[in-house]
């Protein structure tokens, strides 16, 4: 079986090639996405690294968008990357109304991903409702809502059939387990989105803590280890559109 940390930034460790070894040695499947558009050339040397066990998406995320589309830059790394993200919206950085950077840069790379029949990583902190009005308006053939917290909108989130990804914040978070307790689980994924770390667990951060992400969903949702890796292997297969991760 094979772990996986569904949401991961590779290009911010850098020269660091530890969570490559990492994943290496415990068969893990590591999907990096970048944050801004220069970190989308980092996905060929990532990939020579991690072999088949590292999938590379490619986006601008909210707190980086210029008046730039992300589609010019972006355009060289397009057919080959395996999927679009982090993208999405977040009041905290600027404005999210209609005809705003972030807005714009939100439409942009969801019609790529449309055109190209990518799978997509959202981030919708606090822009929940509005993440989802305009994910409606696309026709994507998957979408995964990375850390999502939006409680009241999970039941529309799982009825278009979206994944949500669950990290090591379940580890400590009241809401976060309910939202993991609540899940389908043909819906879950597990990320670390490292390098961020984690206060409340001393500090740690990266794909390391997959291992313990599984164990507090098979904790949670009443079922063992083995059981949940396994689901969640298949649901990252599906999320990807692949047969193998690694």
């Amino acid at each position: 079986m094979t772990l996986v940390d569904a949401h991961v930034h590779l290009p911010s460790y850098g020269d660091d090639l530890g969570p490559l070894r990492l994943a290496s040695a415990r068969s893990m499947c590591l999907v990096s996405c970048t944050v801004r558009a220069a970190e989308a050339g980092e996905s060929g040397r990532l990939k020579s690294w991690g072999a088949r066990g590292v999938k590379c998406f490619v986006g601008v995320h909210p707190s980086e968008v210029t008046a730039e589309r992300p589609s010019s830059a972006l355009a060289p790394f397009l057919e080959d990357c395996d999927g679009i993200g982090e993208i999405g919206l977040d009041e905290k950085y600027s404005s999210t109304g209609d005809g705003s950077a972030q807005m714009e840069s939100f439409l942009d790379q969801l019609r790529i991903a449309e055109r190209l029949g990518k799978p997509v990583e959202v981030h919708s902190r606090g822009s929940e409702v509005r993440c989802l009005e305009v994910l409606g308006t696309f026709n994507l053939s998957r979408v995964l809502m990375h850390w999502f917290e939006g409680e009241p909108q999970l039941p529309e989130v799982v009825s278009r059939g979206y994944f949500v990804s669950v990290g090591p914040a379940l580890l400590y978070s009241k809401k976060m387990r309910r939202i993991a307790r609540s899940l389908p689980p043909d819906r879950i994924l597990t990320e670390s989105d490292g390098p961020v770390s984690f206060g409340p667990l001393g500090g740690a951060s990266g794909p390391s803590l997959i291992p313990s992400v599984v164990f507090g969903l098979a904790e949670i949702r009443g079922q063992g280890f083995d059981d949940v890796e396994r689901q969640v292997e298949e649901n990252a297969k599906r999320f990807l559109g692949v047969e193998r991760l690694i």
